[in-house]
């Protein structure tokens, strides 16, 4: 049986991007799934898409009503063993099994913002600041790319073709975070947009027995780090 890992967050999308899903693979009928609607990523590196693991009546019924988005759950295929304790600890070890799924989703800025699981705040004044010294940019640049970024954001909205990537339990392999994006993330509230693109990936997730511990850490970094 394979190892299932579940995204630490509900997410609000377009029920008009799950409705052409396929229906997940036979085995994963038999997982005990609370959550009415379940999306079982897919592998980016191995061409295989997205599938609807719960919830057909559910997406079909929003998107007959005309819904701008419904609560989902995401699912995965853990990448790493069921107690590897060191890949969601170290980065180099996480990213080596890190892959995303090849299917967007929409979603409102806002409500991400509301997960709290962005790992940092950009605006105009701490726009593209890096700690490593070759990439480090002088303030006039860094707040012209920004401007760039929002006049263009505002006059032709998000560009799809560049979405929002959430990795899931990325933090100590419990916790959803915004992988990369978050420049994107608050030009997009600064413009006061109300639909956005995101894509989803994952590597693997800590041992159960760990979980409530990772849990606590991985809530008190993003914590800080706001």
């Amino acid at each position: 049986m394979y190892n299932i890992g579940l995204s630490s967050e509900i997410y609000h999308l377009d029920p008009r991007d799950l409705i052409t899903l396929t229906d997940s693979p036979a085995w994963s009928q038999d997982l005990a799934l609370k959550d009415e609607v379940v999306i079982l990523l897919g592998d980016e590196k191995k061409h295989q898409a997205d599938s609807l693991l719960k919830g057909r009546q559910v997406v079909e019924h929003a998107v007959s009503d005309q819904q701008d988005f419904i609560p989902v759950r995401l699912a995965f295929i853990s990448r790493t063993s069921r107690f590897d304790v060191l890949s969601p600890l170290i980065r180099s070890l996480r990213y080596k099994h890190k892959s995303f799924s090849p299917n967007i989703y929409h979603t409102n800025p806002f409500d991400i913002r509301r997960l709290k699981i962005e790992r940092s705040f950009r605006t105009r004044e701490n726009a593209y600041t890096f700690t490593k010294k070759k990439n480090k940019l002088a303030e006039p640049m860094r707040s012209q790319l920004y401007e760039e970024l929002y006049q263009s954001m505002k006059k032709h909205g998000f560009d799809d073709r560049h979405p929002i990537e959430i990795m899931l339990c990325r933090s100590f392999g419990v916790q959803d975070t915004v992988d990369q994006g978050h420049h994107r993330m608050s030009v997009a509230i600064d413009c006061k947009l109300s639909r956005i693109a995101v894509r989803f990936g994952a590597a693997g997730k800590a041992p159960n027995f760990l979980r409530p511990l990772f849990l606590g850490l991985a809530k008190a970094c993003l914590f800080f780090k706001h």
